[in-house]
């Protein structure tokens, strides 16, 4: 795939994703009931999502309630030592046009070798091994408009190559597009506390042209299983800035080198990942130049077939510090405990839950999420949130915003 191939996805992205979201759901239409793809391997996800607040609304744009559909397609076709693979996203929410988006996760080329292999085009890349926070997971821009733990991503352009050494590789990373975050209107109940701006501003004059670089060693040894990382280019973290349209979005530029950590003993697995940063300084916006720290260590253990059944049931508990301030990001001073129940079942049933303490002024948010498949073709998932605040930090703009939600999917193919 050329590079001109690389723009015009990049261009079918940010905001004309939104000026073609018409388009977009035509193409999915035609290629979910029309389009004829023998000797290609495609299938369909349709979803319902329900979601219902437990507290009333603050101002009467919002509601208790919301409604969503989303459609998730994907597609591969492999042949030789090559491979062709996308994924398409489309959601459409009842009250929040703001929340409806259409973003392209992955359409990649993939060629591979015994000793290395290119992936161009768009894709999504997970670094991180915690379970309460992914600190050094810097590639794929969140999409905040799908889920409260920051784990849905946006599909990335780029051109990535991988190396395989003695029991591990070495990846490099050229990230020519930048996708900017996406947030709730006031209509929903997850909106800013402010209005936010149409502008945005960069502290690069390429702008979302800007084109980022990143590096990341990773092997095993033994039970150890590290790597680290580094990239430079534009924070996936947005900055608002006062102005007379409300508050302007702002990316600066930033340096970041990460490590990860997992080392596995027997029924217990020791778990860690670890963060420098360097935001730049931008004497045109005012920006001064930071430095943060950050980590999350802790462990997991199993207990497999507890109570003489088939059921194994996990216990996590993770310490994380963050020198970012309290209105900025959680996790300066907090401790993370939660259990995951798998009941090893054909449905591959699963439970999660887990409360975020901070140790600080005691503020807590407590999540529920678990999953079953109901037969061949359907999957439910539930999950709920709950947050209590105290003081001024970064859950208070989610305070009285305990949310139930239902997701319930249908696959198929042709």
């Amino acid at each position: 795939m050329s590079m001109t191939l690389i723009k015009l996805v990049c261009d079918a992205r940010g905001k004309a994703v939104v000026t073609g979201f018409r388009l977009g759901i035509t193409l999915l239409m035609y290629w979910v009931f029309v389009s004829p793809l023998h000797g290609h391997e495609v299938y369909h996800e349709v979803g319902v999502q329900q979601r219902q607040f437990v507290h009333e609304p603050s101002n009467t744009f919002q509601k208790s309630s919301y409604s969503a559909l989303s459609l998730n397609s994907f597609y591969s076709h492999s042949e030789d030592d090559q491979l062709w693979a996308a994924e398409l996203w489309l959601r459409a929410d009842q009250h929040d046009k703001e929340r409806n988006h259409l973003d392209i996760r992955e359409l990649y080329w993939l060629h591979y070798a015994d000793q290395y292999e290119w992936q161009v085009g768009v894709a999504r890349v997970f670094w991180g091994v915690t379970e309460s926070a992914h600190l050094v997971d810097v590639i794929n821009q969140t999409d905040y408009l799908e889920g409260l733990d920051a784990e849905d991503k946006l599909g990335q352009a780029m051109i990535h190559y991988t190396q395989w050494v003695d029991n591990g590789q070495v990846e490099f990373f050229v990230l020519p597009h930048f996708n900017e975050r996406e947030f709730y209107g006031e209509q929903h109940r997850f909106a800013l506390p402010f209005d936010v701006s149409e502008q945005t501003l960069y502290q690069s004059s390429a702008k979302q042209q800007h084109i980022d670089m990143a590096l990341r060693i990773s092997q095993t040894w033994q039970d150890l299983d590290w790597s680290i990382n580094g990239f430079r280019g534009t924070n996936r973290d947005v900055q608002f800035l006062s102005s007379d349209n409300g508050m302007t979005p702002y990316y600066g530029q930033m340096e970041q080198l990460g490590a990860t950590l997992q080392y596995l003993m027997g029924a217990w697995i020791v778990k860690g990942e670890f963060l420098l940063r360097r935001t730049l300084s931008d004497p045109e916006n005012q920006i001064k130049r930071a430095d943060i720290r950050a980590f999350v260590a802790g462990f997991e253990y199993s207990q497999i077939g507890v109570f003489d059944s088939q059921y194994d049931l996990g216990y996590l508990l993770e310490y994380q510090y963050d020198s970012r301030s309290r209105q900025q990001v959680l996790g300066q001073n907090d401790v993370f405990a939660g259990m995951r129940l798998a009941l090893n079942d054909a449905d591959s049933s699963e439970i999660i839950v887990g409360v975020l303490h901070d140790v600080s002024d005691q503020s807590q948010s407590m999540r529920l999420e678990g999953s079953m498949r109901l037969g061949e073709q359907t999957k439910v998932e539930v999950a709920a949130y709950k947050f209590k605040s105290k003081g001024d930090n970064y859950l208070q703009q989610l305070e009285n915003q305990d949310v139930i939600e239902l997701n319930l999917y249908w696959y198929f193919s042709h």
